[in-house]
């Protein structure tokens, strides 16, 4: 009865290249305009959205969700008491809680509150 010897090892496949970690970015797209999207460093909640494109490029935004209540730091909300597209933008996202009420939702009903 013979025996065979082991298999030569022979050529081995090179190591496979070590991965490179690159960067990624987090982007919207509200009404055809791009945002760049990046974590608040100092809220839990919050959300910070620079505008990619012109007019106003680098415009920052912040949407902020605190106690519940849902704010937008754009002019759209803080002048003209409307519920804004980028905190409409966030909460259709998944990025924002659906349970937080828009700042101007609640202004709005305090006002019909007042009147009555």
């Amino acid at each position: 009865m013979s025996t065979l010897a082991p298999e030569g090892r022979g050529a081995q496949p090179a190591p496979p290249p070590p991965v490179r970690h690159g960067r990624c970015r987090l982007t919207i797209t509200i009404d055809g305009i791009d945002y760049r999207l990046t974590r608040s460093p100092t809220a839990r909640a919050g959300w910070h959205l620079k505008k990619l494109a012109e007019p106003r490029k680098g415009t920052v935004y912040c949407v902020l969700v605190h106690n519940s209540i849902l704010t937008c730091s754009c002019p759209d909300s803080v002048r003209g008491g409307a519920v804004c597209k980028h905190a409409r933008a966030m909460v259709a996202c998944g990025l924002v809680s659906k349970r937080a009420k828009p700042e101007a939702v609640i202004v709005a009903q305090t006002k019909g509150a007042d009147h009555a």
